[in-house]
């Protein structure tokens, strides 16, 4: 049987969707901070202009997913949004946000508009077995027993005209989203964003996240988290490459630079 789509949204990205009074959690020194996406506050004890300062406003269960992600893991973030949208019943931007961590190789989005679409059962989103079926197949590539079985389960339902028309749709899908193309785009994106925060945490310096905290945190620690966080994202991935964690060394405080 195939599990109903909403309930599988508790997949996508939980490690990196926050509570709204975990968005205001901080560890702060006495150092400068590189900042990422938006500007550092001046002190360590002064509050930046962040959506996080409004927690004690939004709802305890509500979904919060922190902006600053995007440019560097985007699939997590964008799934995170997805996640928050149909926490408020926007189905339709639910869609369009598992379509946009979809193309940045997240497994789980693909999984979610996979059953989405070939269950039905998704308000504001028409059921279409083929475009689901095509889905299941681009998450079933990881070979996550869940995701095959899923997938089985549905071609195991479909008629033999569904079966050809989710071919037609699965050949456009995975020109864009399969993981030969999806996966080394977001590595490479992961990659490349993360080597200002490497550079910080290798000397002993603070970051900055925009709508993770209001105050810098330490960017070891933050580096540790992001490079776990693109370990379980990517490490099943064939010919995979994340460059690695930075190593803890005794440094003097780094002067502070920007991620723009």
């Amino acid at each position: 049987m195939i599990k109903r789509s909403i309930a599988m949204l508790g997949l996508v990205a939980a490690g990196l969707c926050l509570s709204a009074s975990a968005a205001a959690q901080v560890t702060v020194n006495g150092q400068s901070p590189v900042t990422v996406n938006g500007r550092a506050p001046d002190k360590a004890n002064e509050q930046a202009p962040d959506t996080a300062s409004d927690a004690s406003t939004v709802q305890e269960d509500a979904i919060y997913c922190p902006t600053a992600l995007e440019p560097i893991l985007p699939g997590d973030y964008y799934a995170c949004e997805a996640r928050a949208a149909s926490g408020r019943e926007h189905y339709t931007k639910m869609v369009d946000m598992l379509q946009e961590a979809a193309y940045w190789a997240n497994k789980d989005a693909q999984y979610v508009l996979g059953l989405a679409y070939f269950n039905g059962d998704t308000p504001e989103v028409p059921q279409n077995r083929p475009l689901g079926l095509a889905w299941l197949a681009l998450a079933a590539e990881r070979k996550k027993p869940q995701y095959q079985l899923a997938y089985a389960s549905a071609r195991s339902k479909a008629t033999p005209a569904e079966l050809r028309r989710a071919v037609v749709e699965w050949r456009t899908l995975r020109l864009k989203y399969a993981d030969r193309v999806a996966a080394p785009r977001a590595i490479r994106h992961f990659n490349h964003a993360i080597q200002s925060i490497d550079d910080a945490a290798r000397d002993g310096g603070l970051v900055y996240l925009h709508g993770f905290s209001p105050y810098a945190q330490s960017a070891f620690a933050v580096a540790n988290k992001l490079h776990d966080e693109a370990d379980t994202d990517f490490s099943d991935i064939h010919g995979s490459v994340v460059v690695g964690k930075p190593e803890w060394v005794q440094a003097q405080p780094a002067s502070a630079s920007s991620v723009k």
